[in-house]
């Protein structure tokens, strides 16, 4: 298993994290990521049923590390805003997923920030080629996520293999297009164990 990880980039006056959690951090944090992810608002656009207990949210952090996806916990100046995670890593590519938890968070640049931080961990660091996504339709808060990031729209059999049912579109991102488009991410981002 590989060491537990620490991206870290400062900007705009503020210090951004995502940390690789282990089982301590989850089980610190696991009540208030079940919150979350069964708030209706992201419990719904993550395609869940909206009812998780806090044995599922240690449970999925666990089967994520099993099964050698790359899940972090993000913070700003120390404080847990939500997660992501790489996931189904294989073949040069993975699945994105990010959740910003608390509502007032939403719609302030943190979601960006952590996501341009995933997405040179999964491309400089892990040498991934490409990054998937599959959005629902009506998630217009993750669509401008993903034209910030410089996905393009992709109906490959290998881009719908990660729908999670027929409201999703498929997206995908390849490594050069987001360095090119995300240079002070790509100088700046630190990673560390």
């Amino acid at each position: 298993m590989p060491p537990s990880l620490r991206l870290t980039w400062d900007r705009e006056d503020r210090s951004f994290e995502a940390v690789e959690p282990d089982a301590a951090l989850v089980a610190r944090f696991a009540d208030r990521l079940r919150d979350w992810y069964n708030a209706h608002d992201n419990a719904s656009m993550m395609e869940g049923s909206g009812v998780m207990t806090r044995d599922d949210v240690v449970e999925f952090w666990r089967d994520l590390r099993a099964s050698g996806g790359r899940g972090f916990l993000g913070f700003v100046d120390g404080r847990l805003v939500g997660d992501a995670d790489l996931r189904s890593i294989g073949d040069g590519a993975a699945e994105f997923a990010l959740m910003i938890g608390p509502a007032a968070e939403k719609g302030r640049g943190i979601g960006r920030t952590l996501a341009s931080m995933i997405h040179v961990f999964a491309f400089r660091e892990l040498g991934l080629e490409r990054v998937f996504v599959p959005p629902r339709r009506d998630n217009h808060r993750v669509h401008a996520l993903n034209a910030f990031l410089g996905y393009e729209r992709d109906e490959s059999p290998r881009a719908r293999a990660f729908a999670d049912g027929p409201d999703a579109e498929t997206f995908s991102l390849a490594a050069a297009t987001f360095r090119d488009k995300h240079r002070a991410a790509w100088r700046e981002v630190e990673v560390r164990a």
